[in-house]
């Protein structure tokens, strides 16, 4: 009975031991990531190619007998899913593997990705987050756990944040006196995005200037995605100041059309917002445009990372912003400059003898 014992207790101790070992050596033996490379392939009207390069280090527990890999991975922007991919039983060689995978993204996800950056205060966090699985010797070990993170960040509204004093100039006279001008996102939604835009005007000449129409036009790349009625008909009374409001509504269903454009233009847009007013003064209707409520903002994004090499990977605890502060640093060059440029001009509109006679002319935006 005692032997019986003792050779339980021998055999319980052997197996603790075979497995305590064991669990070492998978544990040592794990795969890992090394790093991934990702960047844009083919872009079409419907879909875009994200392609990935992982770099996978295989331990040297798996450098003999010619284990394979399952390797999958997620692409996610602010949350939302937008790619996933994978590739299957890929042999690893060596000590160092580079495997290509590639997957797709649908266009028409990018509106709900548009919501999102606009509701995050113009930011996107992009995650890519790979999986990959050895099989060995009928045994799976799954690679340690790893993210690549990338931040970008854009000030599409910054050229309307101004108090620079402009003027709406007919035949020579001060229609109007603007003392500045301030713009906000509304809420974004997968269909829309408003853009709220105001001025503080003044009316300094002796008759009322009746506004019947605002009209807006907004356009990414050329790319006209918004287009209508901006506000409501009102009076600037005479030798009186008020906030004239407008709004402009971007139609995310067209988004997935400028989508294809940015890409194919090195993460590169502008986006242009014209407004005009119909005005009735002096028994005369004329359509004008307002300069001092319209603009253009180059912007550029890097969302995958290809063109900074300070993304974050695994664990570290920031996520990569270096691109986005670089970005909107150009982007803030770019607009104090076309600030500069339209406030020399005093946003003067000079038209013809003909009271309230609406030519854009040189002072006008080509989309």
């Amino acid at each position: 009975m005692v032997r019986r014992r003792t050779g339980a207790v021998v055999l319980l101790v052997v197996f603790l031991l075979i497995a305590t070992v064991a669990y070492g050596v998978l544990e040592v033996g794990r795969p890992q990531v090394e790093s991934v490379d990702n960047g844009w392939g083919t872009v079409t009207a419907d879909r875009t190619e994200v392609e990935t390069q992982l770099t996978v280090d295989n331990a040297l527990l798996l450098r003999v007998g010619g284990p394979a890999a399952d390797i999958s991975y997620t692409v996610s922007m602010n949350d939302i899913e937008v790619a996933t991919g994978e590739k299957n039983r890929i042999n690893l060689d060596g000590d160092e593997t580079t495997v290509a995978v590639s997957t797709w993204l649908d266009n028409d996800e990018i509106p709900e990705w548009w919501a999102s950056h606009v509701n995050r205060n113009e930011t996107t966090t992009v995650r890519v987050e790979p999986d990959v699985v050895v099989n060995y010797a009928g045994i799976r070990l799954p690679a340690t756990e790893w993210t690549r993170t990338q931040t970008v960040h854009t000030n599409l509204l910054e050229p309307l944040e101004t108090n620079e004093s402009q003027r709406l100039q007919v035949a020579g006279q001060t229609l109007l006196a603007v003392n500045e001008t301030n713009a906000q996102w509304g809420t974004a939604t997968a269909t829309r995005t408003p853009i709220d835009a105001s001025a503080t005007v003044t009316n300094p000449t002796p008759l009322p200037v009746p506004i019947t129409e605002l009209r807006y036009t907004v356009r990414l790349n050329g790319i006209v995605v918004g287009q209508g009625i901006a506000g409501q008909q009102t009076v600037l009374r005479p030798n009186s100041t008020r906030t004239l409001e407008a709004t402009a509504m971007v139609n995310n269903s067209k988004l997935d059309e400028w989508w294809v454009t940015h890409l194919r233009n090195d993460e590169r847009s502008t986006l242009t917002v014209d407004f005009t007013a119909t005005l009735a003064y002096g028994g005369v209707q004329r359509t004008v445009p307002l300069e001092f409520l319209s603009y253009e903002q180059p912007f550029e994004t890097d969302l995958l990372g290809q063109k900074n090499e300070r993304t974050t990977e695994s664990g570290s605890d920031e996520p990569g912003q270096e691109q986005g502060q670089q970005s909107s640093q150009r982007q803030s060059q770019r607009t104090r400059d076309t600030i500069a440029a339209r406030s020399s001009n005093e946003s003067r509109l000079e038209v013809g003898a003909t009271p309230l006679e609406g030519n854009r002319g040189s002072a006008g935006k080509t989309a």
